[in-house]
């Protein structure tokens, strides 16, 4: 077949009944979020031998996104084979010349991509690479045209979707007190500092974030930890609040959300408050955010404490209120959750409540702490410690806008 003219992006109406070919390599979300972004009436997949079961995830994924299943033909070839990936695109394509055409190769072997590529040089089609960094869609076959990539997800399933993902409902635990009470309290210990760190240690030695079996008696306070105390009554979040003459107090919480909600979840509510409070400020700077989602992963089940999206890229941060938070696994846990959301697309946070850890003094091996610390910056993890948690806004805006760690 002889060269045929290119067709350009814009030149393709919206409703035309127009054919997507995707080349898909181990992970779905490229090809996914292409054709999420052109909508096409049909979709045919190739698959890698590699990984054969990539073409039904495509489909689960976007009958899932467009309410409706548009793929018609798929193919599993060779990743390595040019002739296998060319004699695959002639099948999908034969007999199919009245249908405008686009092959979209983001994410798969280059063999592949080579094969893609000589394929639209012959049948004069745009052969598309998504350009993630830079919110853009190339056309290799005609490198100066560049189309913004238009993702706007109306919730985070859909982003979940895109990726091959299925979100779980999570069960809410049962609250006494109400969502703007424990907005209040959580906004309260997020800026509480050494003394909201003193306050949660105390609750925890009450035994308060375990049970609510009947009014606990905490250690003595400072007056700056009894005037927290009583703001976070005040809220709801405890109750039955009395002080005694030693400097103590006791309390209780009153349902089974709010031992949660003191155990660790209020810093997952304040970083949600923080991230509102910013859109509000700034309402093109994320698409959406949303707090503790769980999906499944294989046979596994992961959660998300914070997920932000902007222009089809995640941030995810993992939120750790206990008094020991600097533990490796847990870094490693929030790169092994990163890998299916996006991999070195996905900006990461680790957040915490607590400060740092004075220096080790012992002669006996490297400081632990500076050990999580090389950790978090090998598996490209932002910290966010008690030093910095009253810069939230600040570091979200940059790490969204300029994250520390570029997409790779």
């Amino acid at each position: 077949m002889g060269e045929e003219r290119v067709q350009p992006m814009k030149e393709r109406g919206a409703g035309q009944p127009w054919r997507l070919i995707l080349l898909l390599g181990n992970r779905i979300q490229p090809a996914t979020m292409l054709a999420y972004h052109l909508r096409p009436a049909q979709v045919v997949c190739i698959g890698s031998s590699d990984r054969p079961e990539t073409p039904d995830e495509v489909r689960r994924a976007l009958s899932y996104l467009f309410g409706s299943d548009r793929m018609v033909g798929e193919r599993v070839v060779a990743p390595f084979r040019l002739d296998e990936t060319l004699a695959a695109i002639d099948a999908l394509t034969a007999g199919q010349a009245g249908l405008p055409l686009a092959i979209g190769l983001t994410g798969c072997p280059l063999p592949m991509s080579i094969a893609g590529y000589e394929a639209g040089r012959r049948l004069g089609c745009p052969v598309l690479y998504v350009n993630t960094q830079g919110a853009e869609i190339v056309d290799f076959t005609r490198p100066a045209q560049i189309e913004p990539l238009r993702i706007r997800f109306k919730k985070v399933g859909d982003y979940l979707a895109i990726c091959g993902l299925e979100v779980i409902v999570k069960r809410k635990p049962h609250y006494a007190s109400t969502p703007a009470g424990r907005r209040a309290a959580a906004r309260l210990l997020g800026q509480a500092g050494d003394t909201g760190i003193r306050l949660i240690a105390a609750l925890r030695e009450a035994e308060l974030t375990q049970r609510r079996a009947g009014r606990l008696r905490l250690a003595p306070l400072d007056a700056e930890g009894h005037r927290l105390l009583r703001a976070l009554a005040a809220t709801g979040v405890v109750v039955d609040l009395a002080t005694h003459g030693d400097g103590s107090a006791s309390c209780r919480a009153p349902a089974a959300g709010e031992v949660a909600f003191l155990n660790g979840d209020w810093l997952e509510e304040h970083v949600l408050d923080v991230a509102e409070r910013l859109r509000g400020q700034e309402p093109g700077l994320f698409d959406l955010f949303g707090q503790g989602v769980k999906f499944h992963l294989g046979a596994a089940e992961r959660e998300v404490d914070f997920i932000a999206l902007r222009g089809g890229t995640p941030l995810i941060a993992s939120c750790k209120s206990s008094a020991d938070p600097w533990k490796k696994e847990d870094l490693d846990e929030l790169a092994a959750v990163a890998q299916p959301l996006g991999g070195n697309y996905v900006t990461r946070l680790f957040v915490t409540h607590q400060n740092p850890p004075p220096p080790s003094s012992s002669p006996q091996g490297p400081d632990p702490h500076e050990q999580f610390k090389e950790q978090a910056r090998r598996l490209r993890i932002v910290l966010v410690t008690g030093r910095e948690l009253g810069r939230l806004a600040e570091i979200l805006r940059k790490e969204l806008l300029d994250p520390t760690y570029k997409p790779m």
